[in-house]
């Protein structure tokens, strides 16, 4: 992937720049704290092989992710998952910012089948920019700062502390986004506020088996579409492709994270036959269930 700076070039590879910024602090989670542009130039650098967090203290910036152009500027929190798609990334000559990069074996770490839960992880892929108040500002900086200072720390329990001080960091952004992100676009109603926050604890419980927005909105007692209506006024994204994030994502998390044979996966998320999950699969990731699977082992044994 072509990652571009402020000034339209290529940037070096992610391994590449971060060798060459020694100010940097890394470890062997990959995980890394940084200034621009102290450190490096922008975020950019890592873009691909990271999923990026920062906030911006200066200058402003842009990026098309989904045929949508996002701006930045002081005092945003900007989140840039490394698997988005996102392209056009620019910064101004000005810009500066706080960072955190983490790579995806980082995730699978820290992930304890609770932090890394589907609806923040898609509602920071559909609203990856959002102003911060002072306060918030103020606690997101503190999280970055408890990281940073856990990074050195290579035994056992000092890198747990280090996925423990993601974890709050995490927690902390979704919590903003709750009330910003989401919340404030619900302006019509509580009602739709309800209506839209059940329908994503039903996928969490439901979507390995349930993939039609009828079922949903029946689930709801109301219309399929008031359904989708109420989704596009929270997210931007209708009821049918939330449906599909999430079966996305737990397909993901289980070639990923655990050992199950691929038609056991299949039936567990209640795919017509091993053929067709393959095919799912090829169309969604790029690759057979098999193959995605060792390319993910391998690149989490070399991170």
């Amino acid at each position: 992937m072509s990652i571009i700076s402020s000034h339209g070039e290529k940037v070096a590879a992610p391994a590449a720049r971060a060798a060459a910024q020694g100010s940097a602090r890394a470890v062997a989670s990959g995980a890394q704290v940084f200034l621009c542009p102290g450190d490096c130039p922008s975020p950019a650098a890592f873009y691909g092989s990271h999923h990026i967090h920062f906030i911006c203290f200066s200058g402003e910036g842009s990026f098309l992710c989904d045929g949508v152009r996002h701006a930045f500027g002081r005092d945003d929190l900007v989140i840039l998952q490394g698997d988005s798609g996102c392209t056009e990334l620019a910064f101004s000559e000005d810009f500066s910012c706080k960072a955190i990069a983490v790579p995806r074996g980082f995730l699978h770490n820290v992930h304890n089948g609770n932090v890394w839960v589907t609806s923040g992880f898609l509602q920071t892929k559909a609203h990856p920019v959002t102003h911060l108040e002072v306060g918030e500002k103020e606690l997101l900086l503190s999280d970055f700062s408890s990281i940073e200072g856990r990074l050195a720390r290579t035994g056992d329990f000092g890198r747990q502390s280090l996925y423990h001080s993601f974890q709050v960091m995490m927690y902390d952004i979704w919590d903003i986004y709750d009330h910003k992100a989401v919340s404030s676009k619900l302006s019509t109603s509580d009602d739709a506020a309800f209506i839209f926050l059940r329908f994503q604890a039903l996928l969490k419980e439901h979507c390995g088996s349930e993939r039609a927005v009828e079922w949903y909105a029946d689930k709801l007692n109301i219309t399929p579409r008031k359904l989708t209506r109420v989704c596009l006024e929270a997210s931007g994204s209708g009821a049918s492709k939330w449906i599909g994030q999430y079966t996305a994502i737990r397909v993901r998390e289980l070639l990923e994270s655990t050992d199950k044979a691929i038609q056991e996966i299949s039936d567990e998320m209640h795919f017509s036959s091993k053929s067709y999950f393959t095919r799912y699969v090829v169309k969604a990731f790029g690759a057979t269930p098999s193959e995605y699977r060792r390319r993910v082992r391998a690149r989490t044994q070399t991170e």
